[in-house]
């Protein structure tokens, strides 16, 4: 067997190998990205619309609007730049 048969079939070896993992990553972003949408769709946190026009916040019950951690939180911040400074 010549030598090009050779590299002509190991060159669409590589062709066909490279294709499918090339096909494959493809399929797993789409997939991803499905999983991401359907993810935020159910842990959208709940929005309250200001009776002004302003800016919506987090209604009160939810766990992001816990005001016992944004304390901790401005505390820790605040003595770390009194400390960094």
């Amino acid at each position: 067997m010549p030598i090009s048969d050779l590299l002509l079939a190991g060159s669409k070896l590589m062709a066909l190998g490279m294709g499918i993992v090339f096909s494959f990553l493809v399929v797993l972003v789409f997939v991803m990205l499905a999983m991401s949408r359907f993810a935020m769709a159910l842990q959208k946190p709940e929005l309250e619309e200001q009776p002004d026009g302003g800016l919506p916040v987090l209604q009160q019950g939810h766990p992001s609007a816990r005001g016992d951690l944004v304390a901790v939180i401005t505390a820790a911040v605040t003595r770390y730049r009194a400390t960094h400074n």
